[in-house]
């Protein structure tokens, strides 16, 4: 067996040694953690309610999401299924029409938001405060989902034209995703 050599043990060692300090200090921006070390995601982890110290939740979508959802009042069950629906957890999809990322936001809707919708946390933040206010825009989670998926205007219009069978008013697209969501 070979010894290793002491430049060889020293360089291991002073290579450690820089990344601890660099790590250190790209733990910190003007005192708040980053949870960019931690997610990707530039968020301050303050803001996103992760643990610094739990690195494993930072990675669990679906524990956000459903956090997002009981703190906008919405049915986490529900706020699941919908991201799944959208794009199967994938913070990095883009569907065929533009929408981007794990909550699958359009960019002009994103923009209008504020949001980054390659931003996994930002995303299913603003999707769960949106689905929340189109839930108690509307009075329900299904108008709610047809809002999102097909738009306000699009269920205005079901609404006026069909009332009580709204549904049937929408693109069979968005017909199906309600019901891939809420079961009917």
């Amino acid at each position: 067996m070979e010894s290793k050599s002491p430049s060889l043990i020293g360089l291991v060692a002073v290579v450690a040694t820089i990344l601890g300090i660099l790590t250190t200090r790209m733990q910190t921006e003007h005192g708040k953690p980053l949870s960019w070390l931690l997610t990707g995601s530039s968020t301050t982890a303050q803001s996103v309610r992760i643990p610094s110290a739990n690195p494993t939740y930072a990675n669990d979508y679906h524990a956000m999401a459903r956090q997002d959802a009981i703190d906008n009042g919405i049915d986490p069950t529900l706020f699941e299924r919908q991201i799944a629906a959208e794009s199967a957890w994938d913070p990095n999809a883009v569907s065929q029409m533009g929408a981007i990322g794990i909550a699958q936001i359009m960019p002009r809707t994103a923009a209008g938001w504020n949001v980054d919708p390659r931003d996994p946390v930002a995303s299913l933040s603003a999707a769960a405060k949106a689905m929340a206010w189109y839930q108690n825009h509307y009075g329900s989670f299904e108008k709610a989902l047809a809002a999102y998926n097909a738009g306000t205007d699009a269920l205005d219009r079901a609404m006026a034209e069909y009332g009580a069978d709204w549904r049937i008013g929408l693109p069979g697209e968005t017909q199906r995703y309600i019901h891939a969501i809420v079961g009917y």
